[in-house]
């Protein structure tokens, strides 16, 4: 839905309660008697409902003279000059108008007096263009060039301008109607023109029972005014407007109703936008209703919102659209400094260099006020000269409250997850939709995060996830799916469907964030959304759930279970905590983490009979869950299983850490040699080749196994770490079984 600036026509239309005054207008017109030229003047802004107020007084003047006798009614003569670009033509037209509307008459009378206002306008016209060229042109726009000569060689009292004039005047004495010519959006005219107008009224046209009804921005023409009047142009309109009529200023709460009124009729035009009430109170009050004063401001700023809206609806906060759409219309350089400013207005995490300067809130304040000063000053609009520091920084406040609390305007932020949430242009994943509009460029969108909200299937779930992980955006899609877990609490069967496509893929999403890049993967952010959704369940119910999953486990969704059991044995104090609590994580019981401890050790064997603990790619978690569980069984364990050459090469993997910076490195820890010595190590590599099942180890293994190999027979030439093209050129070589060197003997 669009709105135009279109004027009404009649009071049913009016959303702003101006009938009443439309109608005092309109009877104060039909009262005037005098036999003299009346002069009024209707001032109002650009945009405050000139036109539409003259239309519901012309309809007030024509239900009032339902009833009366031809002679008792106003003749209306109404003209728009700014439809004629050519400021020769301006006059002329005027005359051909007021001709037309008497000679249209069904009255002799009024006949003859558009007769003589015709003549009148050929000697005016004529007495004009014998000195000047310009105005010859004009003249054969109005008549043409077959009837110019003709009329060249007309009489002396036709081309005589004052004779006409005088026969006009006899004319309109003479007749018993009072004529109302309404000129309307005289300030649409340039300088010139304008000053034609008021010549026109003043002398040209100045007839009796005539009413002149001006309308315009008086501030505009004042200034076009002042090359007449020694530069005093409202001393000279004064002379002219006998009747100065200021249109009433409009109650800010009518605009602000039709506001919401029209927004509200967008709104029901889109699925899924949700609209705070809260929200839009606040943000209204500092942002938007402060710059939105008249109707043709609230047509131009539903209209662009709803336009962008058609964009990209269901992935912004409606208010905060609304509110960034009226920055950028009414304070397009404050909107410039806001897409600008991003890390200032918003606090990125994990990246302080870019974030507002660590100074006080006042140092703080002083720096920033001065930028949007300037900004102000910088403003070319009819804003600037109003606006205050105080109401901009107010606004960047409300908007942003992280700028709000480093400056002192605010001091409650709402978290980042609740931002998130709800969309909201504060929060820095979401700032940049509002400017670049384009749905697209979205990696997760809200209709992705409601689908798999409503998905009863765990693996559908997890092949969601999957998917945007080969995108790079399951760090994303995760924090979306963190801030919606409060939206399905009261469904365990949906909250536990969820947790069950976690566990048993999170460990395979290798993504980051591209703010957290260097401390957190998708896999680890993935544990906290899963004990989130934990925390959802009924307290009496975590246990039991946990118990069930793990007694139907396989190795490789108990080495993801291990990993939350681990946050909640550190949450307690436990393990590597060293008797450091942490609340947030304690989903279950001491108790019944004690218990847990025994189900999960009691299933690993179980599952180890059959499997293979170094066949899955996340096994570290769960073997060390295992040795702190049940150290005499883990050893044990370990011993067998480290026979076996590949089991060998797997275990070692987890002793090498990748580094990824400028080129991609492997450090080589010690941590293997409470198991494995150098030289069965590398005696395992050898006969892994020879025998032709390295290559069938996951590529990961094979090049953590060829650092380790290079580290140690060239100890000399990485006495740091091993450089991913030396691994790649080893492994190349022993997958075409190239005998290692004799060091190996």
């Amino acid at each position: 839905m669009f709105y135009s600036d279109r004027p009404i026509f009649k009071s049913e239309d009016d959303l702003l309660s101006r009938s009443g005054f439309a109608k005092k207008l309109a009877h104060m017109l039909m009262q005037f008697k005098t036999e003299d030229t009346f002069t009024l003047g209707l001032f109002g802004k650009w945009g405050s409902g000139k036109t539409s107020l003259i239309n519901m007084m012309l309809q007030e003047i024509a239900i009032a003279e339902k009833n009366l006798n031809n002679e008792d009614k106003l003749i209306v003569v109404h003209f728009e000059p700014w439809i004629f670009s050519d400021t020769n033509q301006l006059l002329s037209q005027f005359f051909v108008r007021l001709s037309n509307e008497f000679r249209s008459k069904s009255d002799e009378n009024l006949i003859k007096i558009g007769e003589a206002i015709e003549k009148y306008s050929d000697a005016f016209d004529l007495a004009k263009a014998i000195p000047k060229i310009g105005d010859i042109v004009a003249l054969l726009g109005k008549i043409g060039t077959a009837d110019i000569a003709q009329k060249l060689k007309k009489g002396s009292d036709e081309k005589d301008v004052q004779k006409q004039k005088e026969n006009v005047v006899s004319i309109l004495r003479e007749q018993p109607n009072r004529i109302l010519i309404i000129i309307d959006d005289i300030d649409r005219l340039n300088n010139e023109q304008i000053r034609q107008v008021f010549q026109l009224v003043t002398s040209v046209a100045r007839f009796p029972k005539t009413t002149y009804l001006l309308s315009f921005d008086k501030e505009v023409v004042v200034e076009a005014l002042k090359e007449v009047q020694k530069g005093d142009g409202e001393e000279y309109l004064e002379k002219i407007i006998q009747i100065p009529i200021e249109i009433p200023q409009l109650a800010q709460n009518k605009v602000n109703e039709t506001l919401v009124k029209r927004l509200n009729n967008i709104i029901s035009e889109y699925n899924g936008i949700y609209f705070e009430t809260g929200y839009w109170e606040k943000i209204s009050d500092s942002c938007i209703e402060p710059f939105v004063k008249n109707l043709r401001d609230v047509n131009r700023l539903c209209n662009a919102v709803n336009f962008k809206l058609s964009t990209i609806a269901s992935e912004v906060n409606f208010v905060d659209l609304v509110a960034i759409t009226t920055i950028e219309i009414f304070l397009p350089e404050v909107y410039d400094w806001i897409k600008n400013n991003k890390s200032i207005l918003t606090g990125l995490p994990n990246m302080k260099k870019l974030s507002l300067k660590e100074n006080t809130k006042e140092e703080n304040c002083e720096i920033y006020t001065k930028q949007i000063d300037s900004i102000i000053k910088r403003q070319n609009n009819s804003y600037s000269q109003k606006l205050k520091v105080d109401l901009i920084m107010d606004l960047l406040s409300a908007l942003f409250p992280y700028f709000g609390s480093k400056i002192g305007k605010s001091y409650e932020v709402p978290y980042s997850n609740i931002r998130r949430k709800d969309n909201k242009i504060s929060h820095y994943d979401k700032f940049d939709r509002y400017f670049a509009l384009d749905i697209e460029s979205i990696s997760v969108m809200h209709s992705e995060i409601e689908g798999i909200l409503h998905i009863y299937d765990s693996d559908k779930i997890a092949d969601i996830l999957l998917d945007k992980d080969r995108n790079q955006s399951s760090y994303e899609l995760l924090e979306e799916l963190r801030v919606s877990v409060e939206d399905i609490k009261h469904d365990k069967n949906r909250v536990k469907t969820i947790l069950f496509a976690l566990l048993s893929c999170s460990d395979k999403l290798n993504s980051n964030s591209k703010y957290h890049y260097l401390s957190l993967s998708s896999s680890r952010y993935a544990d906290y959304v899963i004990i989130d959704l934990i925390k959802v369940l009924p307290k009496e119910e975590r246990f039991l759930f946990f118990s069930k999953l793990i007694s139907i486990s396989s190795i490789d969704l108990l080495s993801k279970i291990a990993t939350i059991i681990n946050m909640i044995e550190l949450a307690y104090g436990r393990l590597a905590a060293n008797g450091k609590e942490e609340d947030e994580h304690k989903i279950i019981t001491l108790k019944e983490l004690e218990k847990l401890e025994i189900v999960f050790v009691e299933r690993m064997k179980k599952v180890l009979e059959s499997a293979n603990l170094f066949d899955c790619d996340y096994w570290r978690m769960a073997a060390y869950m295992l040795e702190k569980f049940d150290k005499d069984y883990y050893e044990e364990y370990i011993k067998e299983t480290l026979r076996n050459d590949i089991n060998i090469l797997k275990f070692l993997s987890s002793s090498i850490v990748v580094w990824i910076g400028s080129g991609k490195q492997y450090e080589i820890q010690d941590t293997y040699k409470k198991h494995l010595s150098d030289e069965t190590i590398l005696k395992a590599i050898r006969k892994t080749i020879e025998q032709g099942s390295f290559i069938t180890l996951p590529l990961v293994v094979q090049e953590k196994t060829a650092a380790f190999y290079l580290y140690k027979i060239n100890k000399t030439n990485y006495s740091e770490n091993v450089n991913q093209s030396d691994v790649d050129v080893t492994i190349n070589k022993w997958k075409n079984h190239i005998i290692v060197p004799l060091a190996f003997q």
